[in-house]
């Protein structure tokens, strides 16, 4: 079988917005005219980088791992006009599945089941958290149906999580997930960057338990739950101060320094560049400080990166909301099946923090009142 859309029979698609404005595909448990519908997610997408309706399922053959890889089918990727499976690394790729509520959001796919051959598709996730809480994980399931009339699949349906795809990180297994690189990550373990994350030079996300037909978060690995706790929403993450180095909207600004308590800041980077050791011509924007500087003013973090505020601003540090799923399905005879549901369901956090967390947490000032200001201009 071969999947070839996303049904949007249970999805309140809105149109493109203009460049640089975010539109809603929004996601219910069933018809979005009846009026009993509820949702719990929806998709968003940033246009030029992804128009409506968010999501699109990219036929391509092509194989990970060299030859003797494993060969996928195609992809579900967001709805990026000029990018394929294949494309290049930071091309636009992953799906804005922003998680609203605690009930199941079911993401529909129609299907071609006229062949018996077997079909792979890499799905490049992104869950952000949307809703009102931290949450302690996520469960995803292959099924059928959705709401109140989803079904699991099970061993006889020709639908499973792949076990043969290779996530990444290496050594991941067949399904990983992790938070972005610019916050978490070692430079020197990757060929795409030149700076170590922001916070941390580990990895950091939540283990996953895989089964037949679902995926479900475990404890975190890395530092992320010894610094924030359980994963913050997006009204809760702390604040930043961004560079745009090259005075383009359309990339994305450096985090310099982060918002440690109202009105308190660290600054972790300078400008300048940092080059590849072996290649002096490879490089990247921003340095990072030998040793941090915490305890900061506002206009001192702004002193020291130069002054010139035409191109620093303010904004939350949205990716510590927004977690990197990787994984594949793999779908069988299908039994004749038209369609399949991919549910996503967040978990929220239910048990008190550990105390060192809250700690953090007071520090860091997460208060609706600072955490809302999503972004300013610096006067």
């Amino acid at each position: 079988a071969t999947i070839n859309l996303w049904d949007l029979s249970n999805v309140a698609v809105a149109p493109t917005p203009v460049d640089g404005t975010t539109g809603y595909s929004v996601v219910y448990d069933g018809s979005p005219s009846d009026p009993a519908a509820v949702t719990n997610g929806r998709i968003a997408y940033t246009p030029p980088e992804a128009i409506s309706p968010g999501i699109k399922v990219q036929p391509e053959t092509y194989t990970q791992g060299g030859p003797s890889g494993l060969t996928l089918t195609g992809c579900i990727m967001t709805s990026n006009p000029g990018a394929t499976c294949t494309s290049e690394f930071q091309s636009g790729k992953r799906i804005k599945q922003q998680l609203t509520g605690f009930g199941p959001m079911d993401l529909v796919f129609g299907v071609d089941a006229s062949s018996t051959d077997t079909s792979t598709y890499q799905v490049f996730g992104r869950l952000i958290n949307a809703t009102s809480k931290s949450l302690a994980g996520f469960v995803l399931q292959l099924g059928f149906g959705v709401g109140n009339d989803f079904v699991e699949a099970t061993a006889a349906d020709g639908l499973a999580f792949s076990t043969a795809f290779r996530a990444q990180p290496s050594g991941s297994g067949s399904s990983s997930t992790q938070y972005p690189f610019g916050l978490f990550g070692s430079a020197a373990s990757n060929d795409n960057f030149q700076l170590d994350g922001f916070f941390a030079s580990e990895r950091t996300g939540f283990s996953t338990v895989q089964s037949l037909t679902s995926l479900v978060s475990d404890a975190f690995y890395g530092p992320y739950g010894t610094m924030f706790g359980p994963w913050l929403n997006q009204g809760a993450v702390p604040n930043g101060v961004f560079w745009d180095f090259d005075n383009n909207p359309a990339t994305d600004a450096l985090l310099m320094a982060w918002e440690t308590a109202p009105g308190v800041w660290e600054l972790r980077r300078d400008l300048g560049q940092t080059c590849d050791t072996t290649d002096p011509l490879v490089c990247t924007p921003g340095t990072t400080l030998a040793n941090y500087v915490p305890g900061l003013s506002f206009d001192e973090v702004v002193a020291l990166l130069g002054g010139d505020t035409s191109v620093l601003a303010i904004a939350a540090i949205e990716d510590l909301a927004n977690l990197n799923l990787n994984y594949a399905i793999l779908l069988g005879d299908m039994k004749g099946a038209a369609a399949f549901t991919l549910r996503t369901i967040a978990l929220p956090a239910q048990v008190p923090l550990p105390m060192t967390a809250l700690l953090l947490l007071g520090g860091l000032g997460m208060l609706p009142m600072v955490s809302r200001r999503r972004r300013r201009e610096l006067a």
